[in-house]
């Protein structure tokens, strides 16, 4: 009988081969596609997805064995992260969440889990894994990476954001003014985004965008480091000294990740399909809103062509004339009258 395994094993299974499980005839992987009485588990998750901010929950593969070789029992976390519970998932005792103006999302998540800890001011505390969520902008993230690789020297550090849309330009979500937007880089000329965001005008350029940041920071630091870019989910950026003691283990488990041609080949994939949905989504507003000027228009115009044919009955009760009088006589003499 053919055996169905889901392909997270641990260790070498029957099968013989490495995270397998099974005795042979199996088909690894199976849970992603459901079950015949379920065939609808891919895309019904799918849908749960967040389009706009998919969670670095999902890399936790990745994450997993950088604690876990590291051997991190406290992590902070720079930044607002609503998922930060899962470091102490992955086995974090202490999760610092520094954030100077937290929003209450993220005041209730700190709240539901006892390992995490919100820090509202004050220098962020020290820890042995520090994940900059990249939401600053770039001065904010050179100000926070430049500390950190100070002051931890033997600490891992995790940048987010590092690649588009905010890897070459500042974007600031939540600010809530209208400016530029972000989606306008050649994929989305309506300008999608304007308004959720505060954006630099342009892509590109210096003091501009989180990877720009953690370059400049790393071109004039006082010590030798490295930064690995897990190129998916906007980018995840792993930086770490070059002489550390863990270093060298570090790079090899995270090689096939960052060498990945199909991740980057998937994020690719995700970025064209969220800006065409974006600007799908621009286009189908713009409609609605030209649509409803129209309606106001009409509406203006039948008011007024009411209070005309008013106006006219107000007249020809005012001023009778015989109906065998041709109907451009009598408009002209209703005109006259009103001429004063």
């Amino acid at each position: 009988m053919t055996a169905l395994v889901d392909g997270r094993g641990g260790g070498p299974g029957d099968s013989g081969h490495p995270g397998f499980l099974g005795t042979g005839n199996e088909v690894v992987g199976a849970r992603w596609g459901g079950t015949r009485e379920d065939p609808h588990v891919q895309p019904r998750r799918a849908r749960l997805e967040p389009l706009h901010a998919p969670s670095h929950a999902l890399l936790r593969e990745v994450f997993e064995p950088i604690l876990r070789e590291r051997g991190v029992r406290t992590v902070t976390v720079i930044g607002t992260d609503v998922h930060a519970a899962l470091w102490a998932e992955l086995g974090a005792h202490t999760v610092h969440v520094v954030a100077g103006s937290p929003t209450r999302e993220l005041r209730a998540a700190v709240a539901a889990h006892p390992a995490l800890h919100l820090v509202t001011d004050g220098d962020p505390p020290e820890a042995e894994l520090y994940v900059l969520v990249g939401d600053t902008g770039y001065h904010g993230v050179r100000r926070e990476l430049d500390r950190v690789l100070t002051e931890a020297p033997d600490a891992i550090v995790l940048v987010g954001n590092v690649l588009w849309p905010a890897g070459r330009r500042d974007v600031l979500p939540g600010v809530g003014r209208t400016g530029p937007s972000v989606w306008r880089d050649g994929l989305t000329p309506a300008g999608v985004g304007a308004g959720t965001v505060d954006a630099a005008d342009e892509a590109g350029g210096e003091e501009n965008g989180v990877l720009t940041a953690v370059e400049d920071v790393l071109n004039t630091a006082a010590e030798s480091w490295t930064m690995g870019l897990v190129p998916v989910l906007s980018g995840v950026g792993v930086i770490a000294r070059d002489d550390a003691p863990f270093a060298e283990d570090l790079w090899e488990t995270l090689l096939p990740w960052t060498t990945s041609e199909l991740l980057a080949g998937l994020e690719r994939n995700r970025i064209a399909l969220l800006s065409r949905l974006l600007e799908l989504e621009h286009g189908a507003t713009t409609a609605a809103r030209e649509a409803a000027d129209q309606q106001n228009r009409l509406t203006r115009c039948l008011q007024e062509l009411d209070a005309a044919w008013d106006e006219i009955a107000e007249l020809r009760a005012a001023h009778p004339v015989d109906p065998r009088t041709p109907l451009a006589t009598r408009v002209r003499k209703l005109v006259r009258r009103r001429t004063p």
